[in-house]
């Protein structure tokens, strides 16, 4: 063979993760999967919000019955059953090409249940973002992202028919290669499951309060991505402009390639998070008073800062599982909450505000829920600031904490490469500090203080805080 088993896997678990996504970005292809033609917008925009709303659905049905499901994602039938289902909504337009026009309540069954499906599709990805380190995930997901991308693009040009036909194929293709990668990756805790179902529930919502932290701002950025998305879906079709969707999904995709490949393996996952703050103020509170054509591109800003924030939550998210050796399926449940009931709130407002304003006053009421949503990321930004300011503080000190013991700590650091976030961490760890104070010290998650963590006890070759404290202590 030219190429290894692990290339291979690296290889496959790109493509599952592209034609997902290329799935997912194929819900603004209305001109090619409307059941109703393209003269019928307002329909077409609510089977996108069921299909969101079935989505957020499946994964809250995981969160509380996963102690049964977790079992069977990975079988081979369970995998069939769902690459079938998911292709169900693309029937509707199939049809349509060949007379048979469904109307909206059975059109909407066939979407509802397709987006139920292939919601278990992204989670059966779940195992492939544990298995790669943070620098190889975080490329990967760029290359996965650049070629959904282009996939998505492909169909303009494509014959009606083939076009759906394709998109159908998005989640049976992610699928096959999902299950090809989690069989020979060859976890040996992947499916580790509570016995009955209160116990999984305490399981999930134990991994529900380590994240408590870090809900809201997910659920702030998926928000601004559904009602972007809502937004520029019903402008681009209104004036036939959906193939600048596309154009704007590829650059952004190309701007996250060259960020991914210009990061080191280890970043300030926290500092990074920061910084897209302002980004997504710049795309959203001038989107309404930019010239028509440009809005479209303002989707780039957004969906690349989305991407962005969402490839370092989850490689914070895979870190801990890796290294903790967590349950896969148990931990990815409460964060894949509240990224699609996010999503689904953000194209639920879109259509309540279209709904309520109509075409006349859209502008108007996204305009008054832009500068709320700037409103909020401005108050997480100052909590930002304030955390920065709080860490750079940290640091105790000399009278409480000789210079021999600092000059020993920073060694240390200094040998065993620790980032600055680590840095910061270790020297309160070294003082005794928990990871609840830590946490709370540097205005961070605990989830974000036990990945840190775990990377400080790699590093420095130890299983323990005492062990680490001993380190320095022998050093002295």
């Amino acid at each position: 063979m030219l190429i290894g088993s692990s290339s291979v896997c690296v290889i496959l678990g790109i493509a599952a993760l592209a034609t997902y996504w290329a799935w997912i970005f194929s819900l603004f292809h209305a001109n090619v999967l409307s059941p109703f033609g393209d003269a019928d917008l307002g329909p077409y925009l609510a089977l996108c919000v069921i299909a969101a709303g079935s989505s957020a659905l499946s994964m809250v049905v995981f969160a509380l019955f996963g102690f049964r499901l977790q079992h069977v994602v990975d079988k081979a039938w369970f995998s069939v059953v769902l690459a079938v289902l998911s292709a169900l909504m693309g029937v509707p337009a199939l049809l349509r090409t060949f007379g048979f026009c469904l109307d909206f309540p059975a059109s909407a069954a066939f979407w509802a249940v397709g987006a139920l499906s292939s919601s278990f599709v992204y989670l059966k990805t779940g195992p492939f973002f544990v298995w790669l380190r943070r620098a190889k995930l975080m490329r990967c997901i760029s290359i996965a992202f650049l070629s959904a991308s282009i996939l998505y693009l492909l169909a303009f040009f494509l014959d009606s028919v083939v076009g759906i036909v394709m998109i159908m194929a998005f989640p049976v293709a992610s699928t096959l290669c999902s299950q090809v990668v989690n069989r020979r990756i060859g976890f040996g805790w992947p499916f580790v499951a509570a016995p009955t179902r209160s116990a999984y529930v305490r399981a999930v919502s134990a991994r529900a309060r380590d994240l408590v932290p870090a809900i809201p701002r997910t659920l702030l950025y998926t928000l601004i991505f559904g009602v972007t998305s809502y937004t520029v879906l019903n402008f681009a079709v209104a004036e036939n402009l959906v193939v600048f969707i596309g154009v704007s999904i590829l650059v952004s995709a190309v701007i996250f390639v060259i960020f991914a490949l210009s990061r080191e393996a280890e970043i300030d996952s926290d500092r990074y998070r920061m910084l897209l703050l302002p980004l997504i103020a710049i795309a959203v509170l001038p989107f309404p008073y930019v010239p028509d054509i440009y809005r479209i591109f303002f989707l780039a800003l957004v969906v690349f800062g989305f991407t962005c924030f969402d490839a370092i939550t989850w490689g914070d998210l895979a870190d801990e599982i890796r290294d903790r050796k967590l349950a896969v399926y148990v931990s990815y449940a409460v964060p894949t909450v509240a990224n699609f009931v996010g999503i689904f709130i953000g194209w639920g407002t879109g259509a309540l505000l279209h709904a309520t304003l109509g075409n006349a006053g859209f502008d108007t009421g996204f305009a008054v829920f832009s500068i709320v949503i700037v409103i909020a990321l401005v108050v997480l930004l100052v909590g930002d600031l304030v955390a920065l300011e709080k860490s750079a503080t940290a640091e105790p000190h000399a009278d409480s904490f000789m210079e021999k013991w600092k000059s020993v700590c920073e060694d240390i650091a200094d040998a065993h490469e620790l980032t600055n976030q680590e840095r910061k961490i270790y020297l309160m760890l070294v003082r005794g500090r928990n990871q609840r104070y830590i946490a709370s010290e540097l205005v961070i998650s605990p989830h974000t203080v036990k990945t840190h963590t775990y990377h400080i006890y790699r590093k420095v070759g130890v299983h323990s805080q005492q062990e680490l404290i001993d380190a320095v202590e022998a050093r002295l």
